[in-house]
Order: C-alpha cells, then sequence, then structure tokens
C-alpha cells in the first residue's frame, strides 16, 4: 500500500548535502514531498576521495522524483554567504520550514589530542559550532514570522571519546536545548540528532581506521531525520538523541512504509 509522502509541501534546507549523510537526507526529504535546498560549500569536485557537489546532489534528487531541487552555494563560516543563501531560499521558495544542520568539518584521525594544530581545531570550531550557529540564526527570522519552524543539528557517534570533534559536537548539542526552550513558545522545535554507530558513507572511510564490514546502511538514520523533521514544537523538542532512539520514540507516528 503506498502513503502520502510525510514531508510534502515543506521547505527543507540541508546543509553538507553534497556527500555523506546530507546527501541521504536531502534525497529521502525529497522523496518524501519536501522541496529541497541543497547546500554545500562547492559547486565542482573537489576531492577525489570524496567526491560530490551541490548541483550533482540536485540532479541526483531531480532523477529519483522527478522534481527540482535548489542547490545553493554557501561557506557557513562566512556570514555575508550565509545570509545570501537564506535570502536565496525566500526568493525562491517563500518560506523555510526545515533546516538539517549537518555540514561538518571533520579532520583526519591519528594525531593525539596534544599535538593537534591550533588551526586545525579552530577551523573545526568555526564550521561545526560558530558555523552551525549562523545557520540557526539566519533562518529563525522566516521561522518566527510563521510561527512554525523545525531545525535539526547533527551530533557525533559518542559522548565518551574525548576528541576534538566530540567537542564540537557537545557544544552543538548543548546549544540545541538552549535554542530549543527560548522558541518552543515561537512554534520552533529544535532538536539534535546522533548516528549510534558508523554509518557507510566516504568520509567514514577516509577519516576513521573503522572496517568496511563494521559500516552500517544510513537507512535509520534517514528515518530518524524524517522522523524528527515531521515534528512541532509542542510533539518534540529539546531532545538530543540517537537514531535509534528516535525512531524508538516516534516510530508510531509514522504511516506505513510503501509496499
Amino acid at each position: 500500500m503506498q502513503r502520502d509522502p510525510r514531508l510534502a509541501g515543506k521547505v527543507a534546507i540541508v546543509t553538507g548535502s553534497s556527500r555523506g549523510l546530507g546527501l541521504y537526507c536531502a534525497l529521502a526529504y525529497a522523496q518524501e514531498g519536501a522541496k529541497v535546498v541543497v547546500v554545500g560549500r562547492n559547486a565542482r569536485e573537489t576531492n577525489l576521495h570524496m567526491p560530490g557537489n551541490v548541483y550533482l546532489t540536485a540532479e541526483a534528487i531531480k532523477e529519483l522524483t522527478g522534481s527540482p531541487a535548489l542547490p545553493v552555494t554557501c561557506d557557513v563560516t562566512d556570514l555575508v554567504s550565509v545570509d545570501r543563501m537564506v535570502r536565496t531560499v525566500l526568493d525562491s521558495c517563500g518560506r523555510i520550514d526545515l533546516l538539517l544542520n549537518n555540514a561538518a568539518y571533520v579532520m583526519p584521525e591519528g594525531e593525539a589530542i596534544t599535538e593537534v594544530p591550533l588551526r586545525l581545531f579552530e577551523q573545526m570550531l568555526q564550521v561545526n559550532v560558530l558555523g552551525a550557529f549562523s545557520v540557526v540564526r539566519a533562518v529563525l527570522p522566516a521561522m518566527q514570522a510563521q510561527q512554525s519552524g523545525n531545525i535539526i543539528n547533527v551530533s557525533g557517534r559518542s559522548r565518551t571519546r574525548g576528541s576534538l570533534l566530540e567537542a564540537t559536537k557537545m557544544a552543538m548539542e548543548t546549544l540545541t536545548v538552549g535554542f530549543a526552550d527560548a522558541l518552543r513558545s515561537q512554534g520552533i522545535a529544535v532538536n539534535c540528532l546522533r548516528p549510534v554507530g558508523f554509518i557507510d558513507t566516504p568520509g567514514v572511510l577516509l577519516n576513521s581506521d573503522v572496517r568496511p564490514t563494521d559500516l552500517t546502511p544510513p537507512d535509520n538514520y534517514v528515518e530518524a531525520g524524517i522522523l524528527m523533521a515531521m515534528q512541532t514544537a509542542g510533539t518534540y523538542t529539546g531532545q538530543v538523541k540517537t537514531d535509534a532512539e528516535v525512531i524508538r520514540d516516534l516510530s508510531g507516528q509514522t504511516t506505513p512504509m510503501r509496499s
């Protein structure tokens, strides 16, 4: 039995959707009826080990769904670029219903935390914390005017590894709770999604020593991203949950899967 799309009519911005989990979620949101804004820093291929750009993702969405996506290049560490991206979305789509704050900088693993150059940690902070914070702040006026919206920040796999990456992700988890408390009365849901394990993406294969046999497919994570995207400030906000926890919490709200 075929069901109605769960995000029909929504305008969804997905940052970092040139590849990896952002790409997977962008495709899924489009399949669920959303008008997807594909946001990434690159308009062309820049890394042979991690191929992808905003136009390729937009083309993939058009091929998969028959509906066009909106590709927008944006550097989340540049406030002018972020503001320009939001203006482009509003000029083209008229509203913003959903932000998946997925863009991240992950430096190659291997160096001890005591030996990592300061400039690399600064770059992680600029993208993973300040950049994500800037995108949230930029979309808020449109969501506040609508008195509705949904923001999903993406965190890391573990709170216990003690890495610089996890330090930046913990910052976003804390900010998520703060934003949720401040915006609940304005009809805006803010949550944080954490992958429960290593998911099969080019970035994981490039930046970790995990074996391909230990990788999990993205299906559960993507489903959790859809379920979170369906929420309102009245149903689910201020949560920091793994994909498994989200599915446990919210799977009863979904409609039957496609036959």
